[in-house]
């Protein structure tokens, strides 16, 4: 067999091992509700002679495929179909979406029409014209119907063809300047970027294996996103203070609210996931930080004394609407019953946690939502009941224009998810 054969034979194993990943992906992911980058992780690790190379490509039509996902299923839910499609959208023009479309019955020379157009959307259309289908998409598709009675916004373009993209991985500096984390990684080949609104934030826009970075064996960055970033500028605590994280997860907004206090102080992480404080607990050890103890907290009993708080942080179970860049699955999977019920367990949380709060403390309530009834509809309804607090004015993170005391950041504030965060003052006794 030839070298050219060789290439074809090689071409054609990887584009049949992509439907078969779909063909997998597609009941675990749509129907078990199991995450798409979970599922491609176990796939990688069952399967240890797949290539960084190979894993690459397969995640990158896999996640391309669920963020068209919507639009492609009203014409097929066949797997070729749905690879060529995303594949034509994202403008993967390689040999193995050359046999996607071979495979979708369209010529060689389709190929040139269908790159041709300039927008993703625009392509797909090209697509699916090329196909047989006397299809029109309009952005609005790309997301469901329902969602957009539930937005506090209006959303544009420049919104809608963000969601059809994946963010940069942001990355948090700690313990060492950014000019020394940027050179540390410079001598392993990874460029990063500082974003001049927020000082401890690096941005890299290429794949990158960080269990191997210097950086992040030495404890000196986190992965941590520039609009979750914003959660603990806005928090703003000071050191020697009192601060409960009181769904605190991985541990990302503690090790943040850690760092801003320089140490000192204390912080108690809770979560109602043993696991997640473990993980926590382990990243406070790498990073050097001995201010943070972990409760384990069902949203009942507190894990603090009531009025002990200067600062409590409640970022909350939400829909993670605001991460569908991220996770574009997810929006396929969302109702509006389940968004009822998280926002159920939203205002139970706020008032739980907010017994905490010293008089004059800090209550900061955030999500990662988009949707208005996580969001401002709950912050209006805690005021409503909790006239002890009031909303207070706060600098945006990444302006520095003063808001009313809440703020939905948007993916386009930053190429970076989407959050809610609200600042609110408990007043002082008389």
């Amino acid at each position: 067999m030839g070298e050219g054969e060789l290439k074809d034979a090689w071409v054609r194993t990887r584009a049949d091992r992509s439907v078969s990943l779909l063909e997998e992906a597609v009941p675990e992911v749509m129907e078990k509700h199991h995450p798409a980058d979970q599922f491609l992780n176990r796939v990688f690790r069952r399967d240890r002679r797949i290539g960084g190379r190979d894993r690459r490509l397969y995640s990158n039509l896999i996640f391309a495929v669920f963020r068209w996902y919507g639009p492609l299923r009203k014409y097929s839910s066949d797997p070729v179909f749905l690879l060529a499609g995303a594949a034509a959208a994202e403008k993967y023009d390689l040999p193995e979406t050359a046999v996607f479309l071979n495979r979708s019955g369209l010529e060689e020379t389709c190929r040139n029409e269908i790159f041709a157009p300039e927008t993703p959307l625009a392509r797909l259309n090209a697509f699916l014209h090329i196909s047989g289908y006397s299809a029109d998409l309009s952005s609005r598709e790309c997301l469901p119907e329902w969602i957009y009675s539930h937005l506090d916004f209006e959303p544009d373009e420049d919104f809608l063809s963000l969601q059809q993209s994946r963010p940069p991985l942001w990355l948090r500096v700690q313990r060492k300047t950014v000019e020394e984390v940027i050179e540390s990684l410079r001598r392993q080949n990874i460029e990063a970027f500082p974003d001049s609104r927020m000082t401890s934030a690096l941005r890299i826009d290429c794949p990158v294996n960080l269990p191997e970075l210097e950086a992040c064996k030495r404890g000196w960055i986190e992965v941590q996103d520039l609009s979750s970033q914003c959660i603990g500028k806005i928090c703003a605590p000071q050191e020697g203070e009192c601060w409960w994280d009181a769904c605190a997860g991985g541990g990302g907004k503690s090790l943040h609210l850690a760092s801003l206090m320089s140490g000192k102080g204390k912080i108690t992480a809770s979560d109602i996931r043993g696991t997640k404080l473990e993980e926590l607990r382990q990243r406070a050890k790498r990073t050097g930080f001995s201010n943070i103890r972990t409760r384990e907290w069902d949203g009942a009993k507190l894990p603090v004394g009531e009025n002990s708080c200067d600062g409590v942080l409640i970022d909350a179970p939400c829909s993670s609407s605001g991460r569908w860049r991220r996770n574009p699955e997810s929006r396929w999977l969302l109702t509006e019953e389940r968004v009822t019920e998280l926002a159920a367990v939203q205002k139970k949380l706020l008032d739980s946690a907010s017994k905490a709060v010293k008089p004059g403390g800090v209550l900061v309530y955030a999500t990662c939502s988009l949707l208005r009834d996580e969001n401002r509809v709950n912050t209006e309804s805690f005021l409503a009941s909790h006239s002890e607090f009031t909303l207070e004015e706060f600098a945006h993170p990444l302006t520095g224009e003063t808001v009313p005391g809440q703020v939905q950041i948007l993916p386009g504030d930053g190429n970076c998810d989407a959050s809610f965060i609200a600042r609110f003052r408990k007043g002082k006794q008389l």
